[in-house]
């Protein structure tokens, strides 16, 4: 169903708060649509709050305008009645406080992959990348989205028969791993000896690589050279050779987990592939590992073939999707 046409354009500021970065735009919305500008990327841990790196990017934004009419947050974490808690960064931050602080009419609080899979659909060919299937999924079909950064989740956007849409939404990270094979089930093991319950997390973020290296290590006999994830990828582009095993590992395993999502949601529409990792590491997503593992879910080779995969190189595709987030209700604002 679509919105009640607008009077005169909104505008506002958007956010994307993940475990390690906070990236902010200027938004406005109009019978046109949802547009941002001035697309900015802080360092999380140089602030105290999501509001406070918000007002920072304000206090150095020439283009602001004088008065704010609202504030989307797309945050990594469980979002609850306009309020989250993030998983991986010590912030909390609610839709109160959101217009308190930051002085806006409006304030809404969102889970980071709503945005990103609210983005999907409007990305251009130069926002994302082709990685597998066909050029374009079913039309109409369920998209999804499978994030891989400092954490794990994954988003769907259904379209719904009155012509509107929605989001599902929620913390598949925190499922269970299922490896593949006896390399990654030996993997598994070491993780599970090391932290119990070994989440989807635990093997695809940031961490994870790290987590996949060192247990690569112990099997092989062989000394850890990394003691992060930014080291592991170091190692991997000099050609180490247990790093870039890791980095294959981890596409591959990758591969396992975005067909899962993709059967769990019935993806037709496509998967995008989103986060921090994945654009760096499309040469080896692109080699043939990752896609022959989404392939590979007997007896369902077939319906998983028609369903192209891409990873989103836009990084500011996030922002985009909080824009579009406040579309459906920005009539709302006086």
């Amino acid at each position: 169903m679509n919105a009640p046409a607008l009077n005169r354009p909104r505008h506002g500021i958007v956010a994307d708060i993940g475990g390690t970065h906070a990236r902010f735009a200027l938004a406005q919305i109009s019978g046109a649509g949802a547009k941002i500008s001035r697309p900015a990327s802080l360092l999380a841990s140089d602030y105290t709050s999501p509001c406070a790196a918000a007002a920072a990017y304000l206090a150095a934004e020439p283009e602001r305008p004088a008065k704010l009419d609202f504030a989307v947050f797309a945050c990594a974490g469980p979002v609850q009645n306009d309020a989250v808690t993030l998983t991986n960064l010590d912030w909390s931050v609610d839709r109160a406080q959101i217009e308190h602080e930051l002085g806006v009419t409006r304030g809404r609080v969102i889970n980071d992959l709503e945005a990103a899979v609210l983005a999907a659909p409007r990305l251009s060919p130069k926002d994302a990348r082709h990685i597998g299937g066909p050029e374009a999924g079913q039309i109409g079909g369920v998209i999804a989205v499978v994030g891989a950064g400092t954490g794990f989740n994954a988003a769907a956007l259904v379209r719904l028969h009155d012509g509107g849409q929605t989001v599902i939404v929620g913390e598949a990270g925190h499922a269970g791993f299922a490896p593949v094979g006896d390399l990654e089930l030996d993997i598994a093991a070491r993780l599970e000896a090391r932290f119990g319950h070994v989440s989807v997390e635990r093997v695809l973020s940031g961490p994870g690589i790290l987590h996949i290296y060192q247990a690569l290590a112990a099997i092989k006999g062989a000394s850890e050279k990394a003691t992060t994830p930014a080291e592991v990828s170091d190692l991997a582009a000099a050609h180490d050779p247990l790093a870039l095993h890791a980095q294959q590992i981890f596409c591959e395993a990758l591969g396992s987990a975005a067909a899962n999502l993709a059967l769990t949601f019935g993806a037709r529409g496509g998967v995008y592939i989103t986060g921090g990792i994945a654009p760096n590491l499309i040469p080896i997503l692109s080699a043939g590992g990752f896609r022959a593992r989404f392939e590979a879910k007997a007896p369902m080779e077939g319906y998983l073939q028609a369903i192209p995969t891409s990873v989103i190189t836009q990084p500011y595709a996030a922002l985009m999707g909080a824009a579009e987030a406040m579309t459906a209700i920005a009539h709302e604002i006086a």
